[in-house]
């Protein structure tokens, strides 16, 4: 069985009717993630939801629940262009498992699922093949100066995880934030099965300062991996 994929006309893809073409270019940066299970989603939309109503947190929930394969790249390629790339790159993955690690610290203003590692403390290397094959077909379409992808872990650096809170929570506050998320136990399964992809397309008014606060997304496609138990891939 082959990859799935799918999504809207390219119409769909062009932007908003009206707006300069220009203009919209430079507002808009672009992502890959992977989507965990249902279960694991809504856990961490519950938890985003309890750091805005307990902390103030507000950026991590601007986002859905997903785990960074590229992070935000700009570029001037069309989204029909990355659509055919990544169809390329993704052929011949499987669906694969994903531990869930629990909440660490990552930075000094982030807390995130760990889910780079598998039950034993190894590389989870399925996904690591994905971000690599993704990599291979998205970097030669990002502009030379992304300041995202400049800074951003990749290849070896690369670090998976599900963002619970990223950017506006306060350094003194990372520890007992974080001892307050541990104590609500388990957020989702042990373990989920990671089989599904978005290509999304970001919008901010503000990329070079804080670009959360007019954040505004949408998915522009989707990528379905077939399972181990369907028949070989071609």
């Amino acid at each position: 069985m082959t990859v799935s994929s799918y999504g809207p006309d390219h119409a769909a893809l062009a932007s908003p009717e009206g707006e300069d073409g220009g203009a919209y270019a430079n507002q808009v940066r672009y992502g890959f993630y992977l989507r965990p299970d249902p279960a694991t989603c809504m856990a961490i939309a519950t938890i985003h939801d309890l750091l805005e109503r307990q902390y103030g947190l507000r950026v991590a929930g601007r986002f859905m629940p997903h785990a960074t394969v590229k992070g935000f790249f700009h570029s001037h390629a069309t989204p029909e262009a990355m659509v055919a790339r990544l169809d390329d790159a993704l052929s011949g993955h499987r669906a694969f498992p994903v531990t869930n690690g629990g909440p660490i610290r990552y930075g000094p203003t982030s807390i995130v699922l760990d889910v780079h590692h598998g039950e034993t403390g190894e590389r989870n290397e399925p996904l690591h093949a994905v971000h690599e094959a993704v990599l291979a077909a998205l970097l030669p379409l990002v502009r030379s100066d992304c300041a995202f992808t400049r800074v951003e872990g990749l290849a070896e650096r690369f670090h998976a995880h599900l963002t619970l809170a990223m950017v506006d929570m306060p350094q003194w506050l990372g520890e007992e934030i974080l001892t307050f998320i541990r104590a609500l136990g388990p957020i989702g399964p042990p373990t989920f099965t990671a089989d599904t992809f978005h290509l999304l397309e970001f919008r901010s008014e503000a990329w070079d300062g804080a670009w959360w606060e007019t954040l505004t997304w949408r998915p522009l496609h989707g990528w379905r991996l077939p399972s181990v138990s369907d028949s070989p891939l071609p």
